[in-house]
Formats: C-alpha cells, structure tokens, sequence
C-alpha cells in the first residue's frame, strides 16, 4: 500500500500541493490557486466504522483503514499531503493524570476528576510515555513509523489547548465561577495544562523521528513544521473577551513561543473574541466554521496577519445559513479573493455522495483559481 500511496501521489504532484500551501502559511499569494483539501471521498460501499477517528480501534486497523483511505482519495485533485492520524481524544492528556473516559453516542468524553480548587495543587506529574491515551498515541506513533518504513509523516493528535484541558480536567461550569472564586487556582492549573502541551508535543516530535506535521484542524492539511503549532480551544465561545485575554491567550502564547507560532482550532461561535483571538503573538492561523462564525468577520479580524482554515458543519450560530459543501465553497473562494486573504477550505462532503464529491472537484479548481 506504501508503494501504491508513493505511485498516486508522486514527488510533484506533493510539491504543488506544498508550494500552494507554505506561500498561504507564510502569507503570501499562492502561485496559481487557493488550497483547498477535501475532508474524504465518501467510499464506494458503507465501511463498518472502527473509531479510526477517535483512536479507539487498534494499530493494525487504524493503519489499514488510513492507507486504505489515502489510496482511494487520489481520485481528487486537491492538495492532500498524504500523512496518518494518530487519533482525536479530549482525554489524550488528562488520562494521563488518572482522569477516566466514558463512551456517550460514538464519541469518547473525559470525566472531570477536579473537585475543587485544593485538588489542583495535588496533581502529580505524569509520564506521558506510560499513562493513559498519551501513552498509546505516542505507541501508534512509532508503530506507524516502524510498519510504514518511516516513509509516511505523522499528522499531530488533537491534545486540546490549556484551556480546553482545564476545563476537562475541572468541568466548565466548575472552571468559569473558579475564573471569579479561585483565580490563582486556576492560573496554576493553566500553567500545567501548558506545560503538559509543550511536554507532549515534543515526545510527539521524537516519536515521529522529526516527521511531523504540526496541526490536527483538521489533520488533512499540511503545514511547515516551523510555522509553530496547532492546539484545540473551544471554551473560548464560552469565556467573555475580559476572561479570555486573563485565561487564555496568555498560555496560548507560552505555546506560540515555544514552537515559533500557533494555530487555534474551536468550534461554535467566537465572534466575541474574534479581536483578542487575532492578537495573540505568533498567531500563524484559525481554524473556524463558517456557519459557526461569519466569515466576513473572521476574515476582518485576521486581515493580512494569519490564515484563515474554513470549513462548515451541520451545527449553525447566530442565524448563519446551513451552506451545501458547493456553497461553502463558493462563498470562501470568493471572500478570500476578494479580500486578499491567506486562507486554505476544508471541503466537508456532509451528506455528500461520492459521485457529488467528484463533481464538485473541478468546480472548486475553477473557483480557487486566481487571475
């Protein structure tokens, strides 16, 4: 399967796709088109789901399945860089600390195992390399790399954001009044919230052998390992901007220091804090949905500064319309046209058959093309 991924996907076919992508990344124009990526071709026949998603299933099938996958996404011309996905966990860092998950629906959620604001300061330090999903991520990982021959990249696992993870740690609820109760509680759980990221990060880093592509919003896009690095914070739609610039933003740029940049990932809607978000330091991107967050919005409070990485979903704030995967496009090929922004679309075939998927593909070459 190596060899037929490395025939469909040759060295130039790869280097187009990463010429378009680091000029958007370093913010410039791109040499012939806007880069877009499709989310999946939806597969011929209806495949039995294994959780390859969320990295419940084991290394053998995870690997199957993505190569699989990898393979039969050739058909589209887009600019996929083919890499594996170790998983999508809230858990991957609070298990590590003893936190427990519970399966609801198909997906996996964390416990939160923080009580009150006394528990914080008893949190150990864990070892990523034997506890919890950390552990098993980190084992995917160089499993990946051993069965590939390291001629496969390794996209980065979702390990949320400081805040993210303070919330799964402690509850949101619990959190937000600690926000106003017990500040000094929950800076301190902040900081090891930051410093567990950057901690695992970096073992993600060796377990790749230095091949890893640094974002996970979503984990179909490539980016230049120096541009930084990419973390999920979706308790930003819940915190006011005056809480936001105290709780978040500060560690979020412990983050962007660390690894020469940062890209930030939440769902809902941020227009709120859309301002504070864009002035975070070494800020390299966002990544939205449009029909969460309005895009003329997002692409104000970014300007020329920062990529724009939109995609869409079945959820919709603040009377923003449902969009069809060709609206969707549509709409963000031309906003970024007109505008002059650096952006990349996620094209999310939601509902979408495959022969749809298709022949949406020219049209999205059309509409990303630039004069």
């Amino acid at each position: 399967m190596i060899r037929e991924i490395e025939r469909l996907y040759p060295p130039e076919r790869i280097a187009r796709s990463k010429a378009r992508l680091k000029a958007v990344w370093e913010l410039k124009r791109p040499p012939d088109r806007i880069p877009f990526v499709f989310g999946w071709l939806p597969p011929e026949t209806e495949e039995p789901e294994l959780g390859v998603w969320e990295g419940t299933c084991t290394n053998e099938e995870s690997l199957g399945v993505q190569l699989e996958s990898i393979i039969d996404r050739a058909a589209l011309d887009d600019d996929y860089v083919p890499a594996l996905f170790p998983g999508c966990r809230q858990g991957t860092i609070p298990t590590a600390y003893g936190a427990e998950e519970e399966r609801n629906g198909k997906h996996m959620w964390v416990k939160p195992m923080l009580r009150d604001a006394k528990d914080v300061y008893e949190l150990g330090r864990p070892d990523f390399t034997r506890e919890g999903v950390a552990a098993e991520f980190l084992e995917r990982v160089r499993f990946f790399r051993a069965a590939t021959q390291g001629r496969m990249p390794i996209q980065l696992a979702d390990m949320q954001g400081p805040l993210d993870l303070a919330s799964n740690m402690w509850g949101s609820e619990p959190l937000l009044e600690a926000m106003y109760t017990d500040p000094d509680a929950v800076h301190h759980l902040l900081q090891m919230m930051t410093d567990a990221f950057i901690d695992f990060a970096r073992l993600l880093q060796e377990a790749a052998e230095g091949d890893l592509i640094p974002i996970h919003c979503l984990p179909i896009v490539w980016m230049p390992p120096e541009r930084g690095m990419a973390l999920s914070e979706d308790l930003v739609v819940l915190v006011s901007p005056k809480l936001y610039k105290v709780f978040g933003r500060p560690y979020n740029e412990q983050i962007a220091d660390t690894f020469g940049g940062v890209v930030i990932h939440s769902c809902g809607s941020t227009e709120h804090n859309l301002e504070i978000l864009a002035g975070t330091r070494h800020l390299m991107g966002v990544n939205l949905s449009v029909t969460e967050t309005a895009l003329p919005a997002i692409v104000d409070a970014l300007g020329k500064n920062a990529v724009a990485l939109t995609h869409f979903g079945e959820v919709t704030c603040n009377d923003l319309p449902a969009l069809t995967p060709e609206e969707h496009l549509r709409l963000c090929m031309t906003t970024f046209k007109e505008k002059d922004v650096r952006g990349i679309v996620f094209v999310m075939p939601l509902e979408t058959t495959r022969e749809e998927v298709l022949a949406l593909n020219p049209l999205a070459l059309d509409w990303a093309r630039l004069e």
